[in-house]
């Protein structure tokens, strides 16, 4: 329908929020069922902000957490240690546990003991396979 006058930017988008009343919602409705530029329009705004933007970045940074979550924990430990000083030593030294968990679950870790005991038996092509997996972790 050629002479529609779509509604505005701030309209349509908060039709996609949920945020217009009862009566502008049905409008909406009622201009979207013969107005397929807008139907697109919406359409499209809809996948950009739920599936590609911001559902990955969510995930990416759930992981990063998930990756570094005894760090993480032992930052909170350090931090509540001089917010709640009766229980300074205790948050000390969960800070220092989960320290030390998150070293040694750390991959370089696991991979410099499995260097460290191939050195020790003496196994020159065992320290070689390691060794060169080592450097292509690093690099």
């Amino acid at each position: 329908m050629k002479n529609r006058i779509c509604p505005s930017i701030e309209v349509l988008s908060g039709y996609l929020a949920g945020s217009l009343a009862g009566d502008e919602k049905i409008a909406m409705e009622r201009h979207l069922t013969g107005c397929p530029r807008c139907r697109q329009l919406l359409v499209e705004t809809y996948e950009i902000m739920s599936s590609r933007g911001i559902h990955k970045r969510c995930k990416k940074w759930l992981d990063l957490a998930v990756k570094n979550r005894w760090f993480m924990g032992a930052q909170a430990a350090l931090i509540l240690s001089f917010f709640f000083p009766a229980y300074f030593v205790q948050f000390l030294t969960a800070c220092f546990l989960m320290g030390c968990k998150w070293i040694i679950d750390a991959k370089t870790t696991k991979m410099l003991i499995m260097i460290h005991e191939a050195w020790k038996r003496g196994e020159k092509t065992e320290l070689d396979k390691e060794l060169s997996g080592f450097k292509h972790f690093m690099f």
